[in-house]
């Protein structure tokens, strides 16, 4: 036993996978082999990903103002949940009622009268709080109204419980936004798993609430003569992803954000990055 506890600390220092008979593959480097097997084969984009068979057709959607009605299939309701005055800056907040029993809270902030440049904010929890204020105000003085949302499972939307885990029992004792989004076993990685066996991935998902928000603003909000996204901190993927993805949208670049690449997951061997990123055949888009 002590052999065994030696021989792990030694890999996890040096960053190598420990098995557990010598002549043994890790699961990594099966993936990585298979992967640059079969790379000539190539696959399809992430934008032919997005709008395949099983995407919604959110742009024929109508949209409305809720009546605490039943929510059709195609339509977002949007309701007014309260507004907050900040000096000369504005908050709205609304919900978004979308798919029969799906909801959206959505942010729309702005200094006076709303500019007509827009620009999504994504975090990595979701919609902007209280923590991530310091930074905003930099793209209010640029010119732009800010939305920031929370894509299903996330913020406003999490479902409030932890996952337990018999391999790692530790997890469970972590603060509930370190558990809820524990990439090794959590919550929202039962959500991202149960997605693939429904055939639209999460991370598909996302970038759809994300074009669902894009869709209520140019209805209620007048249509933006500009549309831009930005992500903070991991979610700086998610807003590269949009950009890549959804028509008239474009990336507000940040040279110190990194993007990830589910090509370099692979032929790094990564164990551990975010959970919500899970695309399959990703190694085939980037």
């Amino acid at each position: 036993m002590k052999e065994l506890e030696e021989k792990a600390l030694l890999c996890t220092r040096t960053g190598q996978v420990m098995t557990e008979f010598p002549d043994a593959r890790s699961m990594m480097d099966v993936i990585r082999e298979y992967a640059l097997a079969h790379k000539a084969q190539g696959g399809r984009s992430l934008k032919e990903l997005y709008y395949s068979d099983l995407h919604p057709e959110i742009a024929s959607w109508k949209v409305a103002e809720f009546k605490a009605d039943v929510v059709g299939d195609h339509e977002i309701r949007w309701e007014r949940r309260g507004t907050a005055q900040s000096s000369n800056i504005t908050i709205e907040k609304y919900l978004l009622h979308h798919r029969r029993y799906l909801e959206l809270p959505l942010l729309y902030i702005h200094k006076g009268d709303s500019s007509r440049r827009l620009l999504f904010w994504m975090g990595e929890s979701g919609k902007i709080s209280a923590q991530d204020w310091p930074g905003i105000q930099k793209y209010l003085d640029a010119g732009y109204s800010l939305i920031s949302l929370d894509p299903r499972g996330l913020g406003e939307t999490r479902m409030k419980y932890k996952a337990m885990s018999p391999d790692d029992p530790a997890l469970a004792l972590l603060d509930f936004d370190r558990a809820y989004m524990n990439p090794l076993s959590s919550v929202l990685a039962d959500y991202v798993y149960n997605s693939l066996l429904t055939g639209r991935p999460y991370f598909l998902q996302m970038i759809e609430d994300i074009e669902i928000g894009a869709r209520f603003a140019g209805e209620k909000l007048g249509h933006p003569v500009e549309i831009k996204v930005v992500g903070a901190g991991n979610a700086s993927t998610l807003a590269s992803a949009v950009a890549e993805t959804l028509p008239g949208m474009k990336l507000w670049e940040q040279p110190d954000s990194k993007p990830v690449r589910w090509s370099e997951i692979v032929d790094q061997k990564l164990e551990v990055w975010p959970i919500e990123y899970l695309l399959p055949g990703g190694a085939y888009v980037h």
